[in-house]
């Protein structure tokens, strides 16, 4: 008898420990720790660094300008639900979208044309990252 208490309570420590780490696990990071959610930010950051970078083509028209404004509105709608904790896959579609239309239809300069192709795929990657959360591992984050 004096055996059994410490046992059961052994036993108890280590599933409450066992299931402690589950819940850690299984926790959704990017919106419960900054690192994490830095980490997932840090493309759309580099988007719009790009985005701006892209704009200032000198040869650009008026419709032109419009797009970058149109796509500069949609990523920030994006980016600001993102901040809140939530992922709203419609804006990131729509924000896709707009990049899309500049790649494909705006005057640049070859080199800002290929950033912007590099952060659609990379766009899209994330989006596939986070639908297919069966295979989510939040301990690294989504990888570029």
């Amino acid at each position: 008898m004096r055996r059994l208490i410490p046992t059961i309570l052994l036993g108890c420590a280590l599933f409450a420990r066992a299931a402690h780490a589950q819940y850690t696990q299984s926790y959704d990071r990017p919106y419960g720790d900054r690192d994490y959610a830095r980490q997932d930010r840090a493309p759309f950051d580099r988007v719009r660094a790009d985005l701006d970078r892209a704009s200032g083509y000198p040869y650009a028209s008026r419709e032109d300008r419009k797009r970058f404004d149109e796509a500069r509105r949609d990523l920030f709608d994006f980016q600001s639900r993102f901040e809140q904790g939530r992922y709203e896959r419609h804006e990131l579609d729509k924000a896709i979208g707009r990049i899309e239309k500049i790649v494909n239809h705006n005057s640049l300069d070859p080199r800002s044309r290929g950033a912007l192709d590099d952060d659609l795929r990379t766009m899209r990657d994330y989006r596939a990252f986070r639908d297919h959360k069966e295979y989510r591992d939040y301990g690294y984050g989504f990888q570029r």
